[in-house]
């Protein structure tokens, strides 16, 4: 299994990761970074640059918290996703939330219905 470390993540920021086997892109943990940008820049930089050379996503987010300065990059990530799918581009997403997490389970919707994005909203048992 060849598995790339994106970011390495620690407390506040998330693990990215890319498994190649799986052409699976992960975010997860906890986005409460104070400068957002040091999550979300190179997270863009390296979707462009894997989707320069194939036309394939799946990518699966899945965090504990997300502060108001990492949702406003997540959403502006989520958006260019949605842009590179209406092309020629077949990239699926899925926002995933533990049970008792009402918080992220909404936070996940409003993504998928204020960007009108195709995002698959799952609960995690």
């Amino acid at each position: 299994m060849s598995v790339e470390v994106i970011l390495a993540g620690s407390n506040n920021i998330p693990r990215i990761t890319y498994d190649q086997d799986e052409d699976l892109l992960s975010i997860t943990g906890r986005s409460i970074a104070e400068r957002s940008d040091i999550i979300y820049t190179p997270l863009e930089q390296w979707i462009r640059s894997h989707l320069e050379r194939f036309t394939t996503l799946r990518i699966v987010i899945f965090l504990e918290y997300i502060n108001s300065g990492s949702s406003k990059a997540m959403r502006d990530v989520l958006r260019m996703l949605s842009n590179y799918r209406a092309s020629r581009y077949r990239i699926r997403i899925t926002w995933l939330y533990e049970e008792d997490d009402e918080s992220m389970y909404e936070l996940g919707e409003h993504y998928r219905d204020s960007l009108g994005i195709d995002m698959e909203v799952k609960m995690v048992l």
